[in-house]
């Protein structure tokens, strides 16, 4: 899934009167940077709800230490921003801008232009096909032992063992390690990977370059800095082991699938690309994933009538049988809950930032070098004129439709940098719905959970916390 929420400072920035003279940027408020930047940062939504009924489904903010973010949330100001010329607007440039201490500059994350299509054609196979198969027998095997060690009558976050749930499954499909075996390199490499997941990625830090100074492993940097470097140094053990083992050919977690591609000119990936595009993996499979669960489960458990449509269509489509692939497509409300939990619990304010390196003409106005355009999806999820009643939720909105029009539901971004990863997400997100609701009965807290900001993302608030109210029979595993 996408994992930009915050537009990136820029080193192509003009002089900001100059850029609004020239331009004629869209209008924003006029209250200082550092009220903005302050409202953003502790609570999004109430600013950009304003600015949309201000200023339109296009509007200008001015943060601390940015360049202008030009926030667009119209299907056709959309289709504008993603299929401007690649070579007029940078999504990797933007990416890289923020994550890159994390995620380097050698990934299909990062890369633009030339070199971006063809990784993205390299690492396309990996996410679909009968691939699906090998991820779901994973996938149902990490769920089932999640619910079943979760604790009767106790409260417990959904968030956090969503959260644990896709890493534990990145860790698997990705790196082809089972996170509770004993091999001492394996777990060096589980240690590592789970801090870097857990505390680099969601560092505050990343939005604030002025404050990335290393003073040591204890300073705030120098902490994130060090989680980097122990990471790396596992991942490329890792590498190199995987590289000489006997059996890496034949292996399906996607490193040693990542070892085997070559490119047009029968090429190799370098380590350096190995390592990057698979904590890409980590990144945006992980945070992003767990948190779009717990929400879905937030809303399954908040909404009875919707829990129980869903044990229905379980009940006819998979009955006793175990979960299969050929069952997936044929969950059709499950399918449109998660799609609808998307909409209207978007995992991020806005994603998809387009770091803008020639002026480029969007809705009116030619947007100068050095700004950052950005898919403000939280507004055009709320749009009543493509979801009617914006605020509730209504899975029947997407009941029967195959095709989704790609501008107007964009949990995924957009146009050639849609999410790589969106199908395998999609699917997890269905693997492991089912698999906890034909296992248990939950009940949560608090239903209809306020949002919570969580670093770039926001979360439901308190987790929800939820609790084993009734296990399914043990003649139901089988």
């Amino acid at each position: 899934m996408s994992v930009i929420v915050n537009p990136p400072s820029s080193r192509l920035e003009q002089p900001a009167v100059a850029s609004r003279a020239a331009a004629g940027l869209p209008p924003g408020p006029s209250t200082p940077a550092f009220v903005q930047t302050y409202r953003y940062a502790r609570n999004p939504l109430p600013l950009l709800d304003e600015c949309a009924r201000r200023f339109g489904e296009m509007f200008t903010l001015h943060l601390l230490g940015t360049g202008a973010w030009v926030f667009v949330s119209s299907p056709p100001l959309l289709k504008a921003m993603f299929t401007a010329p690649a070579d007029a607007v940078h999504a990797g440039d933007a990416n890289a801008s923020v994550f890159g201490p994390i995620a380097g500059r050698a990934s299909v994350f990062t890369m633009d232009e030339s070199g971006h299509l063809g990784r993205r054609r390299l690492l396309l196979p990996q996410f679909h096909g009968d691939r699906m198969q090998v991820y779901l027998d994973q996938i149902r095997a990490i769920a089932t032992d999640a619910a079943a060690a979760w604790p009767r009558e106790a409260w417990f976050s959904i968030h956090a063992e969503t959260q644990q749930i896709t890493l534990q499954t990145i860790i698997r499909a990705v790196f082809g390690i089972d996170a509770g075996g004993r091999d001492a390199e394996d777990l060096a490499l589980v240690r590592a990977l789970t801090d870097l997941a857990n505390d680099a990625v969601g560092s505050s830090l990343l939005l604030a370059p002025a404050m990335q100074i290393d003073l040591g492993a204890w300073s705030p940097w120098g902490r994130v800095v060090r989680i980097i470097e122990r990471a790396d140094r596992a991942i490329r053990r890792e590498v190199a082991r995987r590289r000489s083992a006997p059996d890496a050919a034949k292996r399906q977690d996607i490193l040693s699938l990542l070892l085997q591609v070559r490119d047009e000119d029968g090429t190799p990936l370098t380590d350096q690309e190995v390592r990057d595009e698979l904590v890409v993996m980590l990144m945006a499979g992980h945070e992003t994933t767990g948190t779009a669960l717990a929400w879905t489960f937030e809303r399954i458990l908040s909404l009875p009538d919707v829990e129980e449509r869903l044990r229905a269509e379980l009940e006819a489509v998979v009955g006793n049988e175990p979960l299969a692939a050929a069952h997936i497509p044929r969950l059709e409300y499950l399918d449109a809950v998660i799609k609808e939990s998307l909409r209207i619990r978007p995992i991020m304010p806005a994603g998809g930032a387009r770091l803008v390196r020639r002026p480029t003409e969007i809705g009116g106005y030619v947007i100068p070098a050095g700004c950052t355009l950005i898919n403000a999806m939280y507004l055009l999820h709320r749009r009543a004129d493509l979801y009617p009643d914006p605020e509730a939720f209504r899975p029947e909105r997407f009941l029967g439709k195959r095709v989704i029009d790609p501008y107007e539901w964009t949990p995924f971004g957009g146009g050639i940098r849609r999410c790589l990863g969106m199908a395998f997400a999609m699917f997890e997100m269905k693997v492991v719905v089912t698999t906890v609701l034909s296992r248990a009965r939950l009940r949560i807290d608090r239903p209809h959970a306020a949002v919570a900001r969580r670093g770039f993302f926001l979360a439901p608030e308190h987790g929800p916390r939820v609790m084993v109210a009734a296990r399914t029979p043990e003649s139901r595993l089988s």
